[in-house]
């Protein structure tokens, strides 16, 4: 009897495992949705998802890693996401590496002690050292990438500021103008643009995209503080995007509809971002 309880607890704890681990087979690596990991310093559950690349191998060596933020929203966009980037590999537009999507902190601007959560903390502090030690996930500066969209985007430029230890490369997709570096009262304010200007000009490098929404106080800040960045346009006209184009509105396509992941990362502007993170990143 004992023996009979035993092989069914196992069964079940093997059957759960699997369900939480799950590989959706339509992308070429392997894509892992809705994991979960304890914080060992704030306790807290952060729920992600995570995609390996092809040829990852767990003790084969460390790979080059990108975070991708969500916008205020919280929706997560790692499928569409996932679908650009290994349309990009294939084309040998950008290395393997590994993609973090941290989930479920809409309203946050990627801060702590913001709507209740712990970004910074729970991703930075908790997470990465864990996607280290199990995934090979790389420590190193010049092989990560901090990306996302809206907020995300936001975020992005915020982490990559205030961290530039950590990453060498910020994309921010569709940003918003609501990043400051000299008004506490914005909900982006940035003051590490100041504080960090000679480290930034000279190790980070900053790649904005813009379609619905604009940053031009930030721009005209960077360019001010010296700070280089690399700036991209969409289409301004509807007539400009393929049929079927998802920069184009579902029930009237006579219309854009610039403010979404998958947009910004389609097309001609989306290469270039894969080839802009791969020209930044130190390959091994």
């Amino acid at each position: 009897m004992m023996k009979r309880q035993f092989s069914v607890t196992m069964a079940v704890a093997i059957f759960l495992l699997s369900a939480s681990f799950a590989q959706d087979d339509s992308h070429e690596g392997a894509y892992h949705k809705n994991l979960k990991y304890t914080g060992p310093v704030t306790g807290d559950e952060i729920l992600y998802t995570l995609y390996l690349p092809r040829s990852h191998r767990k003790g084969a060596g460390t790979y080059p890693l990108v975070i991708f933020l969500h916008g205020a929203g919280g929706g997560n966009s790692s499928f569409e996401v996932m679908q650009s980037y290994e349309a990009a590999r294939q084309s040998g537009l950008i290395g393997d590496a590994i993609f973090l999507f941290p989930e479920k902190y809409g309203g946050t601007a990627w801060r702590d002690g913001v709507k209740g959560k712990n970004a910074e903390t729970n991703v930075l502090r908790e997470l990465l050292p864990y996607l280290e030690k199990e995934y090979g996930a790389t420590s190193d500066r010049e092989q990560r990438t901090i990306m996302g969209f809206s907020m995300g985007a936001a975020g992005s430029i915020f982490w990559g500021g205030k961290y530039p230890e950590l990453f060498s490369t910020v994309v921010a997709l569709d940003a918003g103008g609501g990043n400051s570096v000299s008004d506490p009262t914005m909900r982006n304010y940035i003051p590490e643009y100041i504080e960090n200007t000679e480290t930034i000009r000279s190790s980070v490098k900053i790649r904005l995209v813009q379609g619905g929404l604009n940053t031009k106080n930030f721009q005209e800040t960077l360019k001010e503080l010296a700070i280089p960045f690399d700036l991209e346009y969409l289409p301004h006209a509807a007539s400009d995007y393929l049929e079927n184009s998802c920069c184009l509105n579902k029930k009237d396509p006579s219309k854009k509809f610039l403010h979404n992941p998958k947009c910004m990362t389609e097309g001609e502007w989306g290469k270039r971002t894969w080839e802009f993170i791969d020209a930044n990143t130190r390959w091994d």
